[in-house]
């Protein structure tokens, strides 16, 4: 591998165990489990790979499968964290979780068949569908949570939030990255490896400040009334649309030009 690569490699690796020890030593792996695992495979991956190149090259029969099948594996690490970062926000308000639960169950079953329909032209195409499937449903929910967030006054911790906002990008550049690089790798293979992992060191970095906060920070939890208060209220909001609907009809036919 040349000389750059490695030391991109390297400090990604160094970076990565030092967040991971950071979270150990602070107890915030128990607030995002899902997320430190993901931390966990992604080094597990980086040392399965070295030992498969170095021993066997990148063009073994062996090592390609075998990388293929990593890579899939921490996409859907990722995934998995990415739905944990929606939980934190969105867990405390059952009915709205409960829907965003069969949005991702729903999304994530279509992007495995689609893995196993496109898996029939070769191992690589599926695992590549499947990544790029993910990654998407990764980048869309990240991006839709913080909108419903902004748009319905939802809080959010800086970690969380932090967390949340280096996977959407790191998904949104290995969605580039997969599209990119399979229709132009002999030309730009190189220069674009290193930008891949300069912009995974700069998310790593982004993870990291997040895991400066002080550990078990939450946010109060929403006081949400009862359904009967709720079923109380309805009649009465109804109310008030018919007056006003019955008030603009009015205020309509008054303006209304005489013929």
């Amino acid at each position: 591998m040349p000389i750059l690569s490695l030391i991109l490699w390297g400090s990604a690796i160094l970076l990565t165990l030092l967040l991971l020890a950071r979270m150990v030593i602070s107890g915030q792996y128990r607030e995002y489990p899902l997320f430190s695992l993901y931390l966990v495979i992604n080094l597990l991956q980086s040392a399965v790979g070295a030992v498969l190149y170095q021993g066997y090259g990148f063009t073994s029969r062996l090592a390609f499968p075998i990388a293929w099948t990593t890579q899939g594996i921490v996409v859907a690490a990722r995934a998995l964290s990415a739905a944990e970062v929606c939980y934190l926000v969105l867990g405390s308000y059952k009915g709205i979780w409960a829907l965003a639960v069969r949005i991702l169950s729903f999304s994530g079953a279509l992007v495995l068949g689609l893995a196993l329909y496109f898996g029939r032209n070769g191992y690589q195409f599926g695992i590549l569908t499947f990544e790029v499937g993910l990654e998407a449903c990764i980048a869309t929910g990240i991006a839709g949570l913080f909108l419903f967030a902004r748009y319905y006054n939802v809080p959010i911790v800086q970690a969380t939030g932090l967390l949340g906002l280096g996977l959407g990008l790191l998904s949104c550049f290995k969605i580039l990255n997969d599209l990119v690089l399979a229709r132009f790798a002999l030309v730009y293979g190189e220069a674009w490896n290193y930008a891949s992992s300069s912009t995974f060191l700069g998310i790593l970095v982004i993870w990291a400040w997040a895991m400066l906060q002080p550990a078990g920070v939450r946010l109060a939890r929403p006081q949400l009334r009862s359904a009967s208060e709720y079923a109380k209220l309805i009649p009465e909001v109804n109310q008030r649309l018919a007056e006003l609907n019955e008030h603009l009809t009015q205020l309509r036919h008054a303006e209304w030009p005489k013929s």
